[in-house]
C-alpha cells in the first residue's frame, strides 16, 4: 500500500506536465526554429553536409540536438509536439538517474526523508516554471545536456562491474555530447571533477584520470572552437563597468526557479548559493587526503550543483548586458538553474545522515520545513506559469493560423516591423518567416492555404466592425498618423472563435494587418446568447502609411477552415489618407 502510494506521488508531477503540453502546446515553429528550416530544405534534396549541422547556431554548436531535431522532423512532417515529448522522455530519464543516484547511497529506501527528498527533486524536474522551454521543441538542446551531465555523473559515481577507465570513458563521451549541444555543455568537463576525483583508487590513479581528464577537455574546446566566428562578441570590459549589474544577474538567475521578482530574486539566489557553498565546504575537506572516501557519496551532488553554478557563470557573461531583470524575464533558464535546488536538497539529505551532528532531529525538522516551503513555491509557480501559458495560447494559435495564411499577407509595415503583429510571435525577423514558410510547404511540412474564396456577404453574421464608426463620413487622416480599428468576430458554425481578424483595404484580395481575437466581449456573448463568445472582441492600431494615399474602405475578414473561405465582417471604415 505504501509502495502504491508513494509510486502515486511520484507520478503525480510527470502527469500534471503531461497535462500541461496538452493544454497548452501549439504545433508551430518559433524564434531559433525557423533558422533550421533552410538545413531542412538541404537534407530534402540531399545537399546537406556535415558542415550544415556543425555550423554555428547564436554562438553554439548544437550538432547534436540539430540531427535529432532533422531525424524528428522528416518522419513527422516536422510536427513539434515531437519534439516536446522527446523533451519529457528525456527529463524522466534524467529523474530515473538521479533516483538510482540517491538510493545507492540510502541502505533502505523505506526513510521518510529518502523519499521526501527525492519527491522534491521530481517536483523541481518536473517543475512547470520552466514552461517556456516544456513548449518550446527547439529547447530539448537544455534537457539533452542535462541528461549527458546526469548520465557522466551517474557513471563515475556508481561502483558495477565496470572498470572505472571504462566508466570513465563513457563519462568523458557524455560529456562530448552535452558540448556540441549547448556552448555550456562545455563546461560539463569542469562540473564533474568531483565525481571523477570520487573514483575507486589510490591517490596516483586519482591525479592520473584527473589530467586525462582535463586533457580530454582541453581538446574537445580545441576542436569546438575550429572555424569558430560568432555572430556576437562577448565584451568582459562592459561587464566589469557594471559589477553590480552582472553580480545581481548572476543570483536572479540562481533564485528565478522560486522567485522571478527583481530585488528578491536576486536575495534568493543569493542564499540558495550560500548553502550551496556551506555544503561544498563541509564535503570537500577530505578530497585529494587518504580520507576522501569518507564524503564520497556527496561528489555527484558537488558535481551537480557545480554545473548549475558555472552554467549560471556563464549565462550572465553572455547575457548581463541586456540588464539584471532579464534574469528573470524569461522561465528559459530554470531548467539549469535548477539543478543547484536538486543539489542542495540532496547534499542536505546527506548532512542529516552523518552521525556525528549534534542537533540531527533539529537539522531534520528545519530540512522538512525547507522542504514543506518550497513545495509551496512549486504549487505557486505552477498556478503562475499556467496563467501566463493560458494568456499566450490564443496568440500562438494566432500565429499558427497566420502561418497557414501567410500567403495572403502583404509585406506591409504593421505585418513585418508591428510586435502586435501575428507574425511576430514566430520571430522578429519576419522576412525568416516569410521565406521558411514556402520552403515548408515545397518539401511539405506546412500546407499553406492557397485558393482560397473571399465571401464578401455570408448568409451568417460573423462579426462587425465598430469602431470607428464613419457610416457616409469619411475619416480624413494624414500619413504619420495612427488608427485604430476594432470589432468582434465568431465563426456561427463552430464551438471555437475565430484565431485572427484580418483587415484589408479596396478591392485587394490580401491583408496589411492583423488582430487577434481574444479581448473580453461580454456584451457580444449576452446578445448572442452564449458563453463561448467572451472573448470575441479585437483591436488593432496601425500607421496610416499602411494605406494609399486617397479615400479607401478598410475591411475586416475572418478565415473560415472548414468552408476555405475568408469571411467579410459586416460594416468597414471609409479613410482619406492625405500627404504630409
Amino acid at each position: 500500500m505504501k509502495k502504491t502510494a508513494l509510486l502515486i506521488l511520484y507520478l503525480i508531477p510527470l502527469a500534471l506536465l503531461i497535462g500541461f503540453v496538452a493544454s497548452f502546446s501549439v504545433n508551430f515553429p518559433v524564434h531559433d526554429q525557423w533558422r533550421l528550416v533552410s538545413l531542412f530544405d538541404k537534407v530534402a534534396v540531399g545537399n546537406a553536409t556535415f558542415g550544415d549541422f556543425w555550423a554555428l547556431h547564436s554562438n553554439h554548436r548544437i550538432v547534436f540536438p540539430k540531427m535529432i531535431i532533422t531525424i524528428l522532423a522528416f518522419l513527422s512532417n516536422w510536427n513539434i509536439n515531437y519534439e516536446i515529448c522527446l523533451s519529457i522522455c528525456l527529463s524522466v530519464i534524467t529523474f530515473v538517474f538521479i533516483y538510482k543516484l540517491s538510493s545507492s547511497q540510502v541502505k533502505g529506501r523505506g526513510d521518510n526523508l529518502f523519499h521526501l527528498a527525492n519527491i522534491l527533486t521530481c517536483l523541481w524536474v518536473f517543475s512547470l516554471v520552466q514552461h517556456e522551454n516544456w513548449l518550446w521543441g527547439f529547447q530539448l538542446a537544455w534537457f539533452l545536456v542535462n541528461l549527458c551531465v546526469i548520465i557522466a555523473i551517474f557513471m563515475l559515481n556508481i561502483e558495477n562491474k565496470l572498470l572505472p577507465n571504462v566508466r570513465l570513458a563513457i563519462a568523458a563521451i557524455c560529456c562530448g555530447i552535452a558540448s556540441f549541444s549547448l556552448a555550456q555543455g562545455l563546461l560539463s568537463w569542469l562540473a564533474v571533477i568531483p565525481s571523477v576525483v570520487a573514483i575507486e583508487g589510490s591517490i596516483a590513479q586519482i591525479r592520473k584520470r584527473l589530467l586525462v581528464w582535463m586533457l580530454l577537455f582541453i581538446g574537445t574546446c580545441t576542436l569546438y572552437f575550429i572555424d569558430y566566428h560568432p555572430q556576437r562578441q562577448l565584451s568582459i570590459i562592459l561587464l566589469l563597468q557594471k559589477p553590480l549589474v552582472t553580480v545581481n544577474y548572476f543570483f536572479n538567475l540562481l533564485g528565478s526557479p522560486i522567485v522571478r521578482l527583481p530585488v528578491i530574486s536576486g536575495f534568493v539566489g543569493l542564499i540558495v548559493f550560500l548553502l550551496f557553498v556551506f555544503f561544498v565546504f563541509h564535503f570537500s575537506k577530505n578530497f585529494m587526503t587518504a580520507n576522501y572516501y569518507q564524503d564520497r557519496d556527496a561528489a555527484p551532488w558537488l558535481s551537480l550543483g557545480l554545473f548549475s553554478v558555472l552554467s549560471a557563470i556563464f549565462i550572465t557573461v553572455g547575457r548581463a548586458r541586456f540588464g539584471a531583470n532579464h534574469a528573470i524575464e524569461s522561465s528559459r533558464y530554470t531548467t539549469v538553474s535548477i539543478f543547484l535546488l536538486i543539489a542542495i536538497i540532496q547534499l542536505w539529505l546527506l548532512f542529516n545522515k552523518e552521525n556525528h551532528i549534534v542537533k540531527i532531529r533539529s537539522s531534520q525538522f528545519i530540512y522538512k520545513g525547507f522542504a514543506g516551503i518550497l513545495i509551496c513555491i512549486i504549487f505557486l509557480n505552477s498556478q503562475q506559469a499556467i496563467a501566463q501559458s493560458q494568456a499566450a495560447l490564443s496568440y500562438r494559435q494566432g500565429s499558427k493560423t497566420c502561418l497557414e495564411l501567410i500567403n495572403y499577407l502583404e509585406s506591409s509595415n504593421f505585418l513585418d516591423n508591428s510586435p502586435d503583429s501575428c507574425l511576430w510571435v514566430m520571430t522578429e525577423k519576419t522576412q525568416l518567416v516569410r521565406e521558411g514558410a514556402g520552403i515548408l510547404d515545397k518539401i511539405g511540412f506546412r500546407k499553406l492555404a492557397k485558393d482560397i474564396t473571399f465571401t464578401n456577404k455570408p448568409s451568417k453574421i460573423y462579426g462587425y466592425i465598430d469602431n470607428p464608426q464613419t457610416r457616409d463620413k469619411s475619416l480624413i487622416v494624414k500619413e504619420s498618423d495612427t488608427l485604430q480599428v476594432a470589432g468582434w468576430a465568431i465563426l456561427p458554425d463552430k464551438l471555437e472563435s475565430p484565431k485572427i481578424a484580418l483587415l484589408s483595404y479596396g478591392n485587394k484580395k490580401s491583408f496589411f494587418a492583423s488582430a487577434y481575437v481574444n479581448l473580453d466581449s461580454d456584451d457580444v456573448a449576452k446578445t448572442l446568447n452564449s458563453n463561448r463568445y467572451k472573448q470575441a472582441r479585437w483591436g488593432v492600431t496601425f500607421s496610416a502609411n499602411s494605406l494609399p494615399v486617397g479615400e479607401t474602405i478598410i475591411s475586416a475578414w475572418v478565415y473560415n477552415p472548414d468552408g476555405k473561405e475568408f469571411v467579410k465582417l459586416n460594416g468597414g471604415v471609409k479613410v482619406t489618407v492625405e500627404e504630409e
